[in-house]
């Protein structure tokens, strides 16, 4: 499937360009969706001057954003009935995510496109968690932005031939979830240490 769509990119420039767009959207409804790699293609065409580099970052960037406020409301909208929550791992996911809400905020979403395997939880979760619209749309939008920089950045950069652009991102992207993730463990142990402190005093 995923060749067949890269097929059509290549071949066809506008049509290739609205699919850029309607899989990016549908990866945050849709998580298993290949909209990442589909971006990631069509800006290695638009290094090599296949596609017009612009107009790529403008359907990336409006589909990522439509669908993180797509995902938004169908959480918001349908809460804890949604199909995803009749599976105990999804239903376990969302609450851990949620739990980070309460913890952090909403700036969690300038991080949730780096977190491969849990991201597309965030938007739903934010949903259920009732954050604010306008704090959704700020915060998921700046993340979408870095998030396609470094797409955009992989695609025309990293590398020759297709294969390689794919292989060297995917690296770098899990280069960057392993830092994020230690970095989120040691905010939380410190978090927990720093209240164990307040509470110790007053026992």
């Amino acid at each position: 499937m995923t060749e067949a769509i890269q097929g059509a990119i290549a071949a066809h420039a506008l049509p290739g360009l609205l699919l850029v767009a309607a899989l990016a959207w549908l990866e945050y409804v849709f998580p298993p969706a290949p909209g990442d790699s589909t971006m990631l293609f069509a800006f290695f065409l638009a290094g090599r001057g296949a596609l017009p580099l612009p107009a790529v970052v403008t359907v990336a960037l409006a589909g990522s954003v439509l669908g993180a406020m797509t995902a938004y409301a169908i959480g918001a909208r349908a809460g804890r009935g949604y199909f995803l929550l009749r599976s105990e791992w999804a239903r376990g996911e969302l609450l851990r995510i949620e739990g980070w809400f309460a913890r952090a905020g909403a700036w969690l979403l300038l991080l949730n496109r780096f977190l491969p395997g849990v991201r597309g939880f965030f938007l739903y979760a934010a949903g259920i968690s009732r954050l604010g619209v306008r704090r959704t749309l700020v915060y998921s939008t700046a993340g979408n932005v870095l998030w396609i920089a470094l797409i955009a950045w992989g695609g025309t950069s990293l590398g020759s031939t297709w294969d390689e652009v794919r292989v060297v991102f995917r690296r770098y992207v899990w280069g960057i979830a392993i830092v994020l993730a230690i970095y989120a463990v040691l905010t939380v142990v410190r978090s927990r240490r720093r209240r164990a402190a307040r509470v110790m005093p007053s026992s």
